[in-house]
């Protein structure tokens, strides 16, 4: 009889030293455990989306991982700094062709609160994210 060995559970590291030029734009600072709204439209102006993207992804993940959010109301405002920003970032993503990450998909189901059939792919992590991102209000300053 074969033997199945027990699976690893560990997930996939981030290599948060490959992002050291995007952290001027927001995002998760690793040693404060804390989230700054990001600024994707001018990150992406400076280096692309390829990585942007990803960067953003992580942040976001990270921030779900460390319980950076009380309920997800928090999320205008904490994520991105501008609904534009948003925008960008979800029009990004609806593009983007890597395949969905474990990590990812566990942060984005926790927060957005979806089953697995939802989320197979970034496309449909995009259009899922803005739909739970349109439920809530948009203060004056998130509106520019």
């Amino acid at each position: 009889m074969t033997r199945i060995w027990p699976i690893n559970t560990n997930r996939t590291r981030i290599a948060f030293e490959i992002y050291a030029d995007c952290v001027q734009f927001g995002g998760w600072l690793p040693l404060t455990q804390t989230l700054t709204p990001l600024r994707f439209r001018d990150a992406v102006a400076a280096f692309g989306a390829g990585t942007q993207t990803q960067y953003a992804l992580d942040c976001i993940a990270l921030a779900v991982e460390a319980g950076a959010f009380a309920s997800r109301e928090e999320l205008k405002g904490r994520v991105f700094a501008t609904e534009a920003d948003f925008d960008a970032f979800c029009t990004a993503l609806a593009q983007y062709d890597w395949w969905l990450n474990e990590r990812h998909y566990y942060a984005f189901a926790t927060l957005l609160d979806v089953e697995e059939f939802t989320l197979r792919n970034y496309a449909e992590l995009a259009a899922e994210f803005r739909v739970e991102y349109a439920k809530y209000p948009l203060t004056p300053a998130e509106s520019a």
